[in-house]
């Protein structure tokens, strides 16, 4: 009986593993995609820059608030985001497929693509 508790704790264990590297790596992609999109930004006026530059410190925030969470193994969220950011893949592929698109969206697919999959390796045991 103990030896099926100790290899169910060595289980969870080596699956927390794949969480913490994926909080780690969440920050440091989505650290590089933010300045990534900030060396891509076209020049903007005064009160467009005001709002783009809040998207960029909102953004920054809930990293820095979704981190913390991956790394100790939310399963749950690390599921809805692993969806979000195959979501976001599959639309920038498509976007870049048509032709209209962010001049930066070639430089961040990326960082969206090796996030999305470092997520579902965490949350789904992927290779």
């Amino acid at each position: 009986m103990t030896k099926d508790f100790f290899d169910k704790t060595e289980q969870v264990e080596m699956n927390l593993k794949k969480y913490q590297l994926a909080g780690i790596s969440f920050l440091v992609i989505n650290v590089a995609y933010v300045i990534i999109a900030w060396w891509k930004m076209p020049p903007v006026d005064l009160v467009m820059s005001k709002m783009v530059y809040g998207g960029f410190i909102i953004f920054i925030i809930i990293i820095l608030i979704l981190t913390p969470l991956i790394f100790y193994g939310k399963k749950l969220l690390v599921q809805v985001l692993t969806f979000i950011y195959g979501g976001r893949a599959i639309f920038s592929i498509y976007s870049i497929i048509g032709g209209d698109v962010f001049p930066a969206v070639p430089y961040l697919l990326p960082c969206v693509v090796l996030t999305f999959y470092l997520l579902g390796r965490a949350a789904w045991n992927w290779l």
